[in-house]
């Protein structure tokens, strides 16, 4: 079906509950679509089979459904709803019309389950393989324990669920606090078993890559899942697969032959690793399923056990390496997007966020071109994660606001990524239009002056800012005659006065700093010697 046929067929049916707002992707059974929930304005994603159901199928189909909905936590994806959409041509009667040929009376199943506007796994994984690096272990060991968090749901549910496709792709990840979050998906594959004996009589099932051996003999139980987790476990820390499986074909994994080998534990890719980690890989990826952890209980404890007892940290102290360099705050050169080592298709990503960013209502947008960028690129995530958890936050007009003021009182500021925080404060909360607006064209005159040094000019531009902005003209019109002598000596005697007879008034000292700001952005001599007093007294200090 044409994506304007399923907006027809879904508005209609659900009678404008949900709104269809644009095609994900698809995959073997499924497209898959972002739909809005009017009432509740939640996004959610919209998965429909792309073939009519048979009466035979309906109990089969909703199996995946029927399992998501078991489970409750915030490492696995959250089932909302599930049922059939009837199509029918007989518009005269008042059924659905959709224009869609041979469709009469079809029925197409749906299920609406949370949206992960991130990306997943293998994408967060490929931005540090295509530049030739290797994840660091914490990162690696925090996502390892959020995975075995969500798949030890699974494995402790009555009955017992075996997820039988754990890979990359079916990991899909958001950024929460500047770090991935894990949410496992796609139960398509998953079975439920009341006993610890394995499936018999199945059809193989999964991806060759993460599958264990006995699963090519129709054999899964939770030490198979244990197998895929110590895939991925060694793929994220060597940037390799422990078996070549894309050499051989299905009859020689029937038997066994890429596991004859000896498997090179990951320190002999990755000298980081240490043979603690090492035994805890490679237990995951033993031949004999029995040999493996019993469940994702018995793994998840040894490896929270690793990292609080041998490391020293949780999952409310692992640090991520987008962390370090946001360090809690807006870089000064945050923005400026052009000097990065970034294709042309990210650079007009970027762009498209930060222009989104300072539109009315445009946020969540920003958000989701942000999210997806910094999944998939290292250099992105490194330098914008600050920036997106400011956008995410529960009220990010007071942090952008407050951000932007930050950035202005620091030694020399970045006065663009001031006003574009602010513009993007404003943007979120119009209220903010009135009280803060003056401020971009104030900073913006303070940034030309830097640039230019001219400042009679800006002396005149400032005196227009003061007519159409009352309390721009409150902060200044007590400075205005000693400014309009556009000498930067007279300027800097006379702050220099005036912070020695108010040096216990810490707000006199913050006023004094907008006078003192005119001499050092226009006289580089002048900012070598005061910029640091300056960005002192506007935060109201003396050295």
């Amino acid at each position: 079906m044409m994506q304007s046929e399923v907006e027809r067929m879904v508005e209609e049916f659900f009678r404008g509950q949900y709104e269809v707002e644009k095609f994900l992707g698809h995959g073997g059974f499924a497209d898959v679509y972002l739909v809005n929930h009017v009432y509740l304005n939640d996004r959610r994603a919209m998965k429909i089979n792309k073939q009519p159901l048979s009466v035979n199928d309906i109990d089969n189909i909703f199996k995946e459904a029927r399992i998501a909905t078991l489970i409750r936590h915030k490492n696995v994806i959250s089932m909302h709803d599930a049922g059939i959409i009837s199509v029918s041509g007989q518009d005269k009667k008042g059924f659905f019309n959709f224009g869609l040929k041979n469709d009469r009376d079809k029925k197409y199943a749906y299920f609406v389950m949370e949206y992960v506007r991130g990306g997943d796994l293998w994408e967060y994984w490929k931005s540090f393989e295509s530049r030739g690096k290797i994840m660091p272990t914490i990162e690696a060991l925090d996502i390892m324990k959020q995975i075995t968090m969500g798949l030890d749901v699974l494995h402790t549910n009555k009955p017992k669920i075996i997820h039988r496709d754990i890979k990359p792709q079916n990991l899909l990840m958001k950024i929460e606090d500047g770090k991935p979050l894990i949410k496992i998906t796609d139960f398509g594959l998953a079975n439920a078993k009341d006993s610890d004996s394995s499936f018999d009589n199945l059809s193989v099932a999964g991806t060759p890559l993460y599958m264990a051996p006995e699963c090519f003999k129709k054999n899964f139980s939770t030490m198979s899942d244990i197998y895929a987790i110590g895939v991925i476990f060694y793929q994220l820390l060597t940037n390799r697969f422990p078996y070549d499986i894309i050499k051989f074909d299905m009859g020689d994994m029937f038997f066994g032959k890429p596991w004859k080998g000896d498997l090179k534990p990951p320190s002999y890719y990755n000298s980081d690793i240490p043979s603690e980690l090492d035994d805890i890989v490679v237990k995951c990826l033993y031949v004999n399923p029995k040999e493996r952890y019993k469940d994702s209980g018995e793994l998840l404890k040894v490896i929270t056990d690793y990292m609080e007892d041998d490391l020293g940290v949780n999952e409310t102290t692992v640090i991520y390496t987008s962390q370090i360099s946001s360090s809690g705050s807006v870089s000064d050169d945050d923005d400026k997007v052009v000097e990065q080592d970034f294709t042309e298709s990210m650079e007009d990503l970027l762009s498209e966020a930060f222009s989104l960013a300072k539109q009315e209502n445009r946020l969540d947008d920003a958000i989701e071109i942000l999210e997806k960028a910094i999944i998939k690129n290292i250099d992105v995530r490194e330098k914008y994660t600050y920036r997106l958890r400011l956008w995410k936050d529960e009220m990010p007009d007071e942090k952008l606001m407050g951000e932007s003021f930050k950035i202005y009182s620091q030694d020399n500021p970045n006065y663009a990524l001031a006003c574009d925080l602010l513009q993007e404060a404003i943007a979120y909360n119009p209220e903010f239009n009135d009280k803060y607006e003056g401020y971009i064209s104030l900073w913006t005159l303070l940034s030309d002056l830097y640039e230019n040094k001219d400042l009679n000019s800006a002396v005149e531009s400032l005196n227009d800012i003061m007519e159409d902005y009352s309390y721009i003209g409150e902060m200044y019109r007590p400075f205005m005659d000693i400014l309009k002598t556009g000498d930067v000596d007279k300027i800097v005697d006379e702050s220099l006065k005036l912070i020695k007879k108010y040096r216990w008034d810490d707000s006199k000292k913050i006023e004094i700093a907008r006078l003192m700001e005119f001499a050092v952005l226009s006289d580089n001599e002048i900012e070598s010697e005061y910029s640091g007093k300056l960005s002192l007294w506007k935060r109201g200090l003396s050295m």
